[in-house]
């Protein structure tokens, strides 16, 4: 028997996403670091001491996970690239009713420690993620799959 329990997804929202990190466009209350008048306005939405950060280019086909990842030692930035993509995330993992998907319609950072996931809702999907090359990976193997339904994404 197939033991695969699906989990509500929900528009990626600043008040919603909160408790896993923020979204990564800049706020209303928040000024630009350096502006050129007409020309640009240049944020930073994220500031984090690190010893440099690493980039990878993630290409992800999963439509179900089975584990969640964390990174108890540094933020993880995710930024959509191509195709469409479900974040998996979990304040714990063990209860299943803290497992919600969020679709990943904008670049985010994820708070240290948060758990998370990513499932594809298009063949495959592409994404950016910077983390610190000293990132620490630990795994949480859910006792079942995960999916993710009523993948009608609001604009």
């Amino acid at each position: 028997m197939d033991d695969t329990r699906t989990i509500k997804t929900l528009n990626l929202e600043e008040e919603l996403f909160a408790p896993y990190g923020r979204i990564l466009t800049p706020g209303e209350d928040e000024k630009p670091e350096v502006s050129e008048a007409g020309m640009f306005d240049f944020y930073v939405p994220f500031l984090d001491s690190s010893q440099g950060w690493q980039i990878g280019y993630l290409v992800n086909a999963a439509k179900r996970i089975d584990k969640l990842e964390r990174h108890p030692n540094t933020p993880e930035v995710f930024s959509p690239l191509d195709g469409n993509s479900v974040l998996v995330v979990s304040e714990n993992p063990e209860d299943f009713d803290t497992l919600f998907g969020f679709f990943l319609t904008k670049p985010i950072v994820f708070n240290r420690g948060t758990w998370h996931g990513v499932i594809s809702i298009t063949e495959t999907s592409q994404i950016l993620i910077v983390e610190s090359p000293d990132v620490i990976d630990e795994y949480f193997y859910l006792p079942f799959s995960v999916t993710v339904g009523g993948l009608k994404q609001q604009r």
